[in-house]
């Protein structure tokens, strides 16, 4: 009998041991089942946050393309526009290169230009020169011809002197004919009508 209690308490220790055993290996798993639960929790939050963001790219998405639906016509006239812009900047470079080209036409037009503006001063300022030269002639000729006229005023009037003086003398000799005498009054008379 006590052989058998013994071999019971034994049995009970050993159960207990189990039970201990048990009990802890309940509690780590309790523990592991805890841990993951809050690992469970974790990923659903992240699968919960990752849905929503699915949710607002699939709304950007959709946005997106309402957008680039509206855009498109835009866009196009864009491009249109843009193809337009690039032949007027094409015609407007070709303007660009005709209007350079006259430029650089007229630059070497104008540079010919004051060229003979130039040669045509100084042909002018040689022509001056000679004018010059030739008024001074002419002023020294117009000295020379009043000279000669005042010679010729002078032979003149002492050739006429010289042609009057016989007929005055006759006239002196015929009033002292008549009269004897002459006044101052009659010879100046008489000069005067030989003048």
């Amino acid at each position: 009998m006590r052989a058998k209690i013994n071999e019971l308490e034994r049995e009970l220790i050993k159960i207990k041991e189990e039970f201990k055993k048990a009990r802890e290996e309940l509690k780590e798993t309790q523990n592991k089942l805890t841990g993951r639960e809050k690992s469970l929790v974790k990923i659903s939050e992240k699968f919960s946050s990752a849905k929503k963001n699915l949710d607002n790219v699939s709304e950007n998405k959709l946005n997106a393309d309402i957008e680039l639906t509206q855009i498109k016509p835009k866009l196009e006239e864009l491009e249109s526009n843009l193809k337009e812009a690039n032949g007027t900047i094409t015609k407007l470079e070709s303007e660009l290169k005709f209007t350079s080209e006259k430029n650089n036409e007229m630059e070497q037009s104008i540079k010919f230009k004051d060229k003979q503006i130039e040669n045509n001063k100084e042909d002018l300022v040689n022509r001056k020169k000679e004018i010059d030269k030739l008024n001074e002639n002419i002023k020294m000729n117009q000295m020379e011809t009043e000279e000669l006229i005042k010679k010729i005023n002078s032979l003149e009037s002492k050739l006429n002197e010289a042609e009057s003086s016989p007929k005055i003398l006759e006239s002196i000799r015929d009033l002292m004919v008549h009269k004897g005498f002459i006044s101052d009054r009659e010879l100046d008379n008489i000069f005067k009508e030989f003048e």
